[in-house]
């Protein structure tokens, strides 16, 4: 079954140029050009993936986000021209999976996509083995994708989540921000190492005083709970 691919951008022309792209790498592609009708074909679409601009006519993308984040782990790339640290930094908070500044290569674009379905479908693979566990009241269905904090459902990005995955994979172990990355986000991303404790900072928002994940400073992070 193809993927299907959502592209939220008012730029029509490069919205259409990566449609065709997306099409020959046989993804299945719809285009939405004004953001108050963005959510709604979100919930319509069904995507598996969104591809959002953050300057759109109407509602604006960062408030798209956010709705999407309420409701679901719906992996989110950014493309935007706003290209700041600060406004990378503020996506990322937000729970967008990877951030794209304008003008990018398309090709690199379609690289990223892959690389993020490939990680999501490897790891569901990889977890087969093992695929519930519990501890201090959270729960992770790992073939699901869930996490459960006292029986209500926790919406983690799939980097968040690939993130707390990684870490209770190798439980009282400190593991570096540069061993995170590279497992979580692919030796050979483009990014920022400093995108792993923006990561960490939300899930310890998003589970609560009973993450049980230590700062080790100077060198990353453990995760200190007993699994049960």
């Amino acid at each position: 079954m193809k993927k299907k691919v959502l592209i939220i951008e008012d730029e029509r022309d490069l919205a259409n140029m990566i449609k065709n792209y997306l099409h020959k790498e046989q993804y299945q592609v719809e285009i939405c050009n004004d953001g108050n009708l963005a959510f709604s074909v979100v919930e319509n679409f069904q995507p598996d993936m969104v591809l959002l601009d953050l300057m759109l006519p109407g509602q604006d993308g960062l408030e798209i986000l956010r709705q999407i984040r309420s409701k679901s782990t719906l992996p989110v790339i950014i493309i935007s021209a706003k290209e700041t640290e600060g406004d990378r930094i503020l996506g990322l908070k937000l729970g967008a999976d990877d951030y794209l500044t304008k003008p990018f290569s398309i090709k690199e674009l379609v690289v990223r996509i892959a690389t993020l379905f490939r990680r999501i479908d490897t790891y569901q693979q990889s977890q087969n083995y093992q695929k519930h566990i519990e501890y201090n009241g959270i729960s992770i269905d790992f073939s699901a994708r869930l996490v459960k904090n006292n029986q209500k459902i926790v919406n983690l990005t799939v980097k968040e989540f690939d993130l707390l995955a990684f870490l209770l994979k190798y439980p009282q172990q400190v593991m570096s921000k540069e061993q995170i990355y590279d497992n979580v986000w692919g030796i050979n991303e483009f990014g920022d190492i400093n995108t792993v404790a923006i990561h960490i900072q939300k899930i310890r928002e998003k589970l609560g005083k009973l993450n049980n994940i230590s700062t080790v400073r100077g060198v990353g992070y453990r995760f200190d709970g007993e699994l049960e």
